[in-house]
């Protein structure tokens, strides 16, 4: 989750725009994957074997990352999710007794906030439809009303199924994150596991406003 790309949320003003998009997914992954990758590499070396300290280095990026995220923008929920995802990350470096552990901690994290998503099915409001309702917010009353009126014909099962989704699949890559902490190189699994964790993301961004458009979409003459 905190290697969604930056814009993954929010409608630009002018509408969704390739340029933009690519651009957002580019620097995501040059923030979360190619950054950590490189400073763990250059620090690896100048530490004893087994040292917490580049690892715990190779967070800045994504960290700064984040804050620039939240300069440009109002904080959302998936924005805060990563932030305590990211400060997670930091404590359990700080806390594992080799590098081995740091990286199964992290990847298991991942475990915990799918687990979030699926407890908040169980409530009247599942996250993905907070999400949702925020990323329609920049746009028209008439828009945002039509929205509240077809969750409400939909009886809200389009995004319970959907947080279910999401739910599953972040279970699911941080599973894969998991093994690849206890079977490839640390500086590997800095460049792999977010690489994997972004598409991801991307998949599931897709599905979600694919699926959302077509199920809501079938009470646009009775919200009108």
């Amino acid at each position: 989750m905190t290697d969604i790309p930056p814009s993954a949320t929010e409608l630009p003003a002018g509408g969704f725009s390739y340029v933009r998009a690519i651009f957002s997914l580019a620097f995501s992954i040059f923030i979360n994957a190619i950054c950590p990758y490189l400073i763990y590499r250059t620090l690896e070396p100048q530490y004893p074997a087994g040292s917490l300290m580049p690892l715990l280095a190779s967070t800045v990026f994504p960290l700064m990352g984040l804050l620039i995220g939240f300069a440009r923008r109002r904080a959302d929920i998936i924005a805060i999710i990563s932030l305590v995802e990211i400060l997670i990350s930091i404590a359990v470096t700080l806390v594992a007794s080799n590098v081995t552990y740091a990286l199964i901690a992290r990847g298991l994290q991942g475990t915990l906030t799918g687990v979030f998503f699926l407890v908040t099915v169980t409530v009247r409001r599942p996250l993905l439809w907070y999400v949702a309702r925020q990323f329609v917010a920049a746009s028209s009353p008439a828009i945002v009303a039509g929205f509240e009126k077809a969750n409400a014909w939909d009886k809200g099962r389009t995004f319970s199924r959907l947080t279910v989704l999401w739910g599953l699949g972040t279970i699911a890559v941080s599973v894969g994150n998991v093994w690849l902490a206890q079977h490839v190189p640390p500086a590997q699994y800095l460049l792999v596991a977010p690489i994997l964790s972004i598409g991801t993301n991307v998949l599931l961004i897709g599905v979600t406003m694919r699926y959302a458009s077509r199920r809501l979409g079938r009470y646009r003459g009775q919200v009108g």
